[in-house]
């Protein structure tokens, strides 16, 4: 009889704590798939919008709201005497990952997305025929990391008396390569007199990936107005320049929400027109800000700003280094 008790208390040892952990596992899982629903039902996040389905002008916009219509808008840059650039991505592949520590109250994703496929560089001549000994592809691969931070609130609504929601996130920042990376971003008004005016927001790289934005306090903009955005750039070479401005990289701002719409702005380190000096690292231009889209009040959408190393953009066996920070925005209407 002895034994037989031993047995049964041996048995109670080892299933009783695979109970115990069957159970917290299930509720775990439970919460982690609340939370990926709440990351996939907001348009804040995602990569939608930073790949361009093929080679597009330097400067241009489609599908967006404009006072009027949609637009497009050519680059006047040249490659060369007489030719235009273009270029753009065709993402092939893309893997999310999400891991998830969780609290009584809070909870933190951390989320990775692995891109790769296809940099497009295409050079249009004159007669807007592609010159082929000038353009090319090459693979590409990038990762980029943003944090999410959640929080439980009370709802009576609901059977369990509380709901998750997102309440903050970190901008989304990552690249490729080592060459190239942005420092800081900033956004002013533009004045009358055509120059940067009053500061709206700005972001350094110091804490950037620690740096919790509040869901409801996004960057926000009004529609039809016009802003203008320097970029601080770090590049430790340059490899490859292009002109006579010996600038080693380019910096674009993308926005928008998928390939269907979504625009790019130019921001130029040339010492024209809104950039005060050239060569100084801080790239600039103006964004003409597009609507929440009609029948809509207000939206968010997705930007993306990167650098790319000129080697990159030009030189077929140049190797791929860009920077980008992702952060959403809202557009308000007027």
């Amino acid at each position: 009889m002895k034994n037989i008790v031993v047995l049964a208390i041996l048995l109670l040892l080892f299933i009783i704590p695979g109970c115990v952990d069957s159970s917290s596992g299930n509720e775990e899982n439970a919460i982690e798939t609340v939370l990926l629903d709440l990351i996939d039902s907001d348009d804040a996040f995602g990569i939608d919008g930073f790949d361009s389905d093929g080679a597009m002008d330097l400067d241009h916009e489609v599908g967006l709201e404009t006072e009027g219509s949609g637009r497009i808008l050519s680059d006047t840059l040249s490659h060369g005497q007489g030719y235009r650039i273009r270029f753009g991505r065709d993402i092939i592949d893309r893997q999310r990952s999400v891991e998830f520590e969780t609290g009584e109250d809070t909870a933190i994703g951390l989320v990775s997305h692995q891109i790769s496929g296809q940099f497009i560089a295409t050079v249009i001549d004159t007669s807007q025929e592609q010159v082929d000994s000038l353009s090319f592809t090459k693979d590409f691969s990038s990762l980029l990391t943003r944090k999410i931070r959640f929080i439980k609130i009370d709802d009576d609504s609901d059977p369990d008396g509380y709901r998750w929601k997102i309440d903050a996130l970190t901008p989304m920042i990552g690249g490729a390569g080592d060459k190239v990376s942005i420092t800081g971003l900033s956004f002013y008004e533009l004045g009358d007199s055509l120059q940067a005016g009053e500061l709206l927001y700005s972001f350094t790289s110091n804490g950037l990936g620690d740096l919790f934005i509040d869901r409801e306090s996004l960057p926000s903009f009004t529609a039809f107005t016009r802003v203008v955005a320097h970029a601080t750039i770090e590049n430790t070479g340059p490899e490859y320049t292009n002109d006579s401005t010996e600038v080693g990289e380019w910096v674009f701002f993308n926005y928008g929400k998928n390939r269907q719409q979504r625009g790019r702005v130019h921001l130029r380190d040339s010492g024209g027109l809104l950039d005060e000096s050239m060569n100084d690292n801080i790239h600039s231009g103006a964004i003409r800000i597009h609507g929440p889209g009609l029948g809509q009040l207000r939206r968010v959408f997705r930007s993306f700003t990167e650098s790319i190393d000129l080697a990159t953009m030009f030189v077929s066996d140049g190797g791929y280094n860009t920077s980008v920070w992702s952060i959403p925005y809202r557009i308000e209407r007027p």
